[in-house]
């Protein structure tokens, strides 16, 4: 109602204006008082047809022609305003805003991801996909159906406003996500921060440099995403046993997945056996046939084409690496 209102104050204030010029002039020409004058206007104005107050002379009827022209003006002003009020879309716009704010009302421990930019997009899917109610802050207007389809709830606007930060409902927050640039990400953390002190805020970056910043602005926790997918990248291109390397920033450790060649020294042998001849290695787990096992479940024997998720530094993880390459045992 309030958009339709703030449309639709130009033909109102038209219309006043007219009732108020229309009374003058039978005040002047017919010598009317102004309540009769007024009456006269509103009613020839509103196109009613009812009968004049009092005989017009020559002057007044050229006047109330000259009325009735106004009123006809006003009334396709007004149709051509909310016309273009409801086939604009902006009436659906904002029931479905006012519908997404009673949402973002209830949201409570939910993650907040500013950014829907390809890594924004994975954050999101991961969350929702957790379980995790998911806010997505951007602004680009033309992301929300996509948003939507993923089964976040959309908030147009900056991150690094604390105005939209605040709508967004960082303080009820279990976590906020920040994939934009490096600088826009250090003033998203920064103002989460001011508003969240407790709030977990994990942050891309781009370029290593930052980490410092980000960490200093409020970060809780910096990924440097072109490091991680480069290692990752390194490791896989250099050993086909390595399938994926996730590093653990600030250290030389990594998370590796790798598979066990056909005829390596690795086959045949436990996890234990395995894990005794690379001592510091930490072997979390076997994936086999689709299935997850924890390392001291795992009691059978490996066999080619299972898969190890290893924990070490890449000095160990290489002596690892040698045992489960294929035709090692050659």
């Amino acid at each position: 109602m309030r958009l339709v209102a703030r449309r639709l104050r130009g033909p109102i204030i038209a219309a006043l204006a007219a009732v108020a010029i229309a009374s003058t002039g039978y005040v002047m020409i017919q010598h009317w008082s102004w309540f009769d004058a007024a009456y006269m206007s509103i009613i020839t104005l509103g196109q009613v047809g009812y009968g004049e107050v009092a005989p017009l002379g020559t002057g007044g009827r050229l006047w109330t022609m000259g009325v009735i022209g106004a009123g006809f003006t006003i009334y396709v002003y007004s149709a051509a305003t909310l016309t273009a009020l409801f086939l604009s879309g902006e009436v659906r716009a904002a029931l479905r805003e006012k519908r997404r704010t009673k949402v973002r009302e209830h949201l409570h421990d939910h993650v907040v991801v500013a950014g829907f930019g390809r890594v924004g997009r994975a954050a999101a899917d991961a969350a929702i996909r957790s379980g995790q109610q998911c806010e997505v802050i951007d602004t680009d207007e033309s992301v929300e159906h996509a948003v939507e389809a993923a089964g976040a709830v959309f908030l147009l606007g900056d991150a690094r406003d604390a105005t939209v930060m605040r709508a967004a409902g960082v303080d009820r927050a279990a976590a906020l996500i920040t994939s934009l640039d490096d600088p826009s990400n250090a003033v998203v953390a920064l103002t989460a921060r001011a508003i969240a002190p407790s709030l977990r805020i994990v942050a891309r970056v781009t370029d290593v440099s930052w980490r410092n910043r980000l960490m200093r602005a409020g970060a809780s926790y910096v990924v440097p995403v072109y490091e991680s997918v480069g290692a990752s990248l390194a490791a896989t291109a250099l050993d086909a046993e390595v399938l994926r390397v996730l590093p653990i920033a600030g250290t030389d450790m990594r998370v590796v997945e790798m598979e066990v060649g056909a005829n390596s020294l690795a086959e045949g042998q436990g996890l234990r056996a395995l894990m005794q001849r690379c001592d510091d290695v930490h072997i979390l787990g076997l994936r086999r046939d689709s299935g997850l096992e924890r390392w001291h479940e795992a009691g059978d024997e490996l066999r080619a084409g299972d898969v190890l998720a290893v924990m070490g530094s890449a000095a160990t993880l290489g002596r690892l690496t040698s045992l489960v390459r294929r035709d090692s045992r050659e």
